[in-house]
């Protein structure tokens, strides 16, 4: 009688991973991504046109991001598999976020836009105080070289100016502690 109720018990377990009805057990990435998916496309369809150049949607996505969130500060954040899309949709859907929110919101657009490769940097910058912070930004592989792409950096550091859209690496390497410790992280939508 104990082992037909244990055996029901994990089967009922089994069931309820697989299914969706405990939140958090591998059922939450398959709708995450579907969602994220879903907003993206429809960030994109609604920023740009077909027949913008890859370059001309990175630049607009990155205003769009820069005009349409704002900061919210977020203090021990760890990575975790799926991070980034989780981050991504919280972004679109409270519309701020900390500067994680800022690199996974406008990685997953970019890619979704271009088709290009895109990952999100998490490592430290001087670029807001002068003093080492933790931070994030993303990064986009046109032509073999990667860009960085850092709408939170742009809009509170460089007043959004531009000043760190599609830029060269080695010409933002004292800004980035020369990539020191940097995590990498692919979107891989």
């Amino acid at each position: 009688m104990l082992k037909n109720i244990i055996k029901f018990t994990l089967l009922l377990l089994v069931f309820a991973i697989t299914t969706c009805v405990i939140p958090g057990h591998g059922c939450m990435a398959v709708s995450a991504g579907t969602n994220l998916t879903s907003q993206a496309k429809k960030i994109v369809k609604r920023n740009t046109k077909p027949s913008d150049s890859g370059k001309k949607k990175l630049k607009k996505l990155f205003k769009y991001v820069e005009n349409n969130y704002g900061y919210k500060r977020v203090t021990g954040f760890e990575t975790y598999n799926g991070w980034a899309g989780d981050y991504a949709l919280e972004m679109y859907s409270e519309k701020k976020g900390s500067c994680y929110h800022f690199a996974a919101a406008y990685a997953f657009l970019a890619e979704k836009a271009t088709g290009y490769k895109v990952r999100i940097g998490v490592g430290k910058t001087n670029g807001f105080s002068g003093e080492l912070q933790n931070h994030s930004w993303t990064e986009v592989k046109i032509n073999s070289k990667w860009y960085i792409c850092d709408t939170n950096m742009d809009k509170y550091a460089g007043n959004s100016s531009g000043k760190y859209f599609l830029k060269k690496r080695n010409r933002l390497k004292k800004v980035y502690n020369n990539y020191k410790d940097t995590q990498y992280f692919m979107t891989g939508f």
